[in-house]
């Protein structure tokens, strides 16, 4: 029987560039939104971790890119599984034909409760992965291969 072989498409980090590039001087909630960010970033870095994790427990093969580092159409693998959002999901979906099965893994799913605290500060809403079917919560229960 043949290998059966993933591919791991993950959003980049630099999706956040307002980081390295704006000042916030004269902004009082600067520093609380740059921490916002930067807790984005480590979340979505856990995720991907957590998610390789999973694969080698379950002994799937993979190969990992990121979304932006894709030019050629999407071939000879059996799964392609994103971490993002849907815009993730997305993005990817235009380098796929119907014959390649897609999962996509919200990362970083919004948080009611973070969203209320902070709604008079700036808006904390993450992703609502309306295309995505699992989260870290449920990837290991998602049947991959």
């Amino acid at each position: 029987m043949a290998r059966r072989k993933l591919l791991l498409l993950l959003k980049p980090f630099d999706v956040y560039p307002l980081r390295n590039s704006v000042t916030f001087s004269g902004n009082p909630y600067s520093n609380k939104i740059l921490r916002h960010l930067d807790s984005r970033i480590q979340v979505h870095k856990d995720a991907i971790n957590f998610c390789q994790e999973v694969l080698q427990r379950k002994s799937v093969e993979w190969e990992t890119l990121f979304h932006n580092e894709l030019s050629q159409p999407i071939c000879d693998v059996d799964l392609v599984v994103t971490v993002g959002g849907d815009g993730t999901l997305l993005k990817v979906s235009h380098f796929m034909d119907d014959n390649v099965p897609v999962v996509g893994v919200n990362s970083d799913p919004t948080q009611i409760e973070e969203v209320e605290r902070f709604k008079d500060e700036f808006d904390a809403t993450r992703s609502a992965g309306y295309l995505c079917a699992a989260t870290v919560n449920n990837f290991e229960q998602v049947r991959l291969l």
